[in-house]
């Protein structure tokens, strides 16, 4: 199992928001891995607290994280919730396309001003079905 400290991690990234950094965010179940031109795979245990943050900066580029706690990390967090949450408030998610449509895993991105997300989901009937019927 692979321990992070979540508070080094924040700070670091806190540190990278304040410098006006474009963060390339990789979301693989309840971590995210975050990039930027300097910077690669910092690891960050998500939260729907410091999942809020995160994405308030990438839209608006605004870093206050008054109120979140890097350290608790006893709220679980849902991937593919969250992603159905931005993809119902008509954020700018699109799906990468593939040649062969035989992947295990749906690769989707959003694009932001302050960064990119980008997801990996396991594929399954019904995900394909909500993707379809989201024009996705």
């Amino acid at each position: 199992m692979i321990t992070i400290n979540n508070d080094i991690a924040h700070r670091e990234i806190k540190t990278l928001m304040k410098q006006g950094k474009n963060l390339d965010i990789r979301i693989d179940d309840s971590f995210a891995l975050i990039s930027t031109h300097s910077v690669t795979g910092l690891q960050y245990m998500l939260t729907p607290d410091n999942w809020k943050w995160l994405l308030n900066y990438l839209q608006t580029g605004d870093y206050e994280d008054f109120g979140i706690f890097p350290s608790d990390t006893t709220k679980s967090f849902a991937t593919l919730e969250h992603l159905k949450e931005l993809i119902e408030s008509r954020r700018n998610i699109a799906r990468i396309p593939f040649l062969r449509e035989t992947q295990a895993f749906v690769k989707l991105r959003g694009l932001f001003k302050f960064g990119k997300l980008f997801f990996s989901i396991r594929r399954s009937d019904d995900f394909m079905d909500y993707l379809n019927e989201k024009g996705l």
